[in-house]
């Protein structure tokens, strides 16, 4: 299918076509790929991104998905959690139907997700840009989880990429399968990885659920003339543990929207006392913590580094993935493994003064 063709079809799905092409932009991948994202203004000057999908192309989750989803459920899931906080009114992109109002749309091989458009400038993040980020994940996480998806699935097709159910397990029989053959300057970063992927899953399995976000940080998120911050890029979210979403969103705090990506040096992070001081207080000032959360903190902050880190050594000495591009990645996660429990003390300095 030429783009012609598949930004056509997509008009159909959800226009009729009464958007002249001219109006659609391709914002991410190509048509040649297993995913192309289009960015679709509509004649009011309201804008709309269509997200689609080959429906033959692994679930877009990184690390890969143990539950063997197909991309239709996969979106299904992802569509539905926007749907959820649409009805919670909570401030996030709204899903946008199909003509016959489904979720999500087909276009021949294709499977489209759409949303609005959310307006606004990428964090900076700016001091008082971190502390609205931590309002706004904390208004997120009081937010009801839904009892089950529409279809009644019971697999897990709503969790989100974080979870500990999914993402621990996983992560540990990655670790299993690479034991023997990690070599001696990255066994640190292994060993890192076992002991809080072993922690969070000991602690985790009575917790109560609530909705996540996955991924928070600037590039993740908009501001509109000096409003709240609204969170963006909900391809990791569904129902998930607040205190993993947190704990992550403490490390990747520390990041730029303008980081360079050809520059691996500048991701590697230096605690920033100002920075989770920021983020700290605009959560407590929403959300408190519990007892049992603020325990699992420091173990949280690590979690989505050893899921990252499970991922990457499995390609490196399984799959013989090596290089400067993989070289970089591991000594950004050695990084995030050394630095993590320093920012979960500052962050717990701030929440338990």
């Amino acid at each position: 299918m030429t783009d012609a063709a598949l930004v056509g079809r997509l008009l159909d799905e959800y226009h009729e076509r009464s958007v002249p092409p001219a109006d659609i932009h391709v914002a991410a991948g190509s048509e040649h790929e297993t995913r192309v994202t289009y960015l679709l203004t509509l004649p009011d000057g309201s804008a709309q991104v269509i997200r689609a999908f080959r429906s033959d192309a692994p679930v877009p989750v990184h690390g890969g998905d143990p539950r063997n989803l197909t991309v239709a459920d996969w979106l299904i899931g992802r569509a539905h959690t926007l749907a959820w906080l649409e009805a919670a009114a909570y401030p996030a992109p709204a899903p946008v139907r199909t003509r016959t109002g489904e979720l999500v749309g087909v276009a021949g091989p294709w499977l489209s997700w759409a949303t609005t458009f959310v307006a606004g400038d990428l964090l900076l993040p700016t001091l008082s840009q971190l502390r609205s980020l931590g309002a706004t994940l904390a208004r997120l996480h009081q937010v009801a989880p839904w009892p089950a998806l529409p279809s009644g699935r019971g697999d897990g097709a709503d969790l989100g990429s974080q979870h500990p159910a999914v993402a621990g397990p996983a992560a540990m029989a990655r670790l299993d399968a690479v034991d023997g053959l990690v070599p001696a300057q990255w066994r640190p970063l292994y060993a890192a990885c076992r002991e809080s992927t072993q922690t969070v899953l000991r602690a985790s399995g009575s917790w109560t659920q609530t909705v996540v976000h996955g991924d928070v940080w600037a590039r993740n998120a908009v501001q509109a003339d000096n409003g709240p911050v609204t969170l963006i890029d909900w391809e990791n979210g569904g129902l998930g543990l607040a205190v993993i979403d947190l704990g992550n969103c403490l490390l990747e705090c520390h990041l730029d929207a303008a980081m360079p990506d050809d520059q691996p040096d500048a991701w590697l992070i230096s605690p920033d006392e100002d920075r989770i001081a920021e983020v700290t207080a605009g959560y407590a000032s929403v959300r408190r913590l519990s007892g049992a959360e603020l325990t699992l903190l420091p173990a949280a902050t690590k979690f989505a580094t050893a899921v990252f880190g499970s991922v990457h050594l499995e390609l490196a000495l399984l799959s013989g993935v090596r290089g400067p591009a993989m070289d970089a990645r591991l000594s950004r996660l050695e990084n995030r493994m050394a630095v993590a429990d320093e920012v979960a003390e500052l962050a717990l300095e701030q929440f338990v003064p």
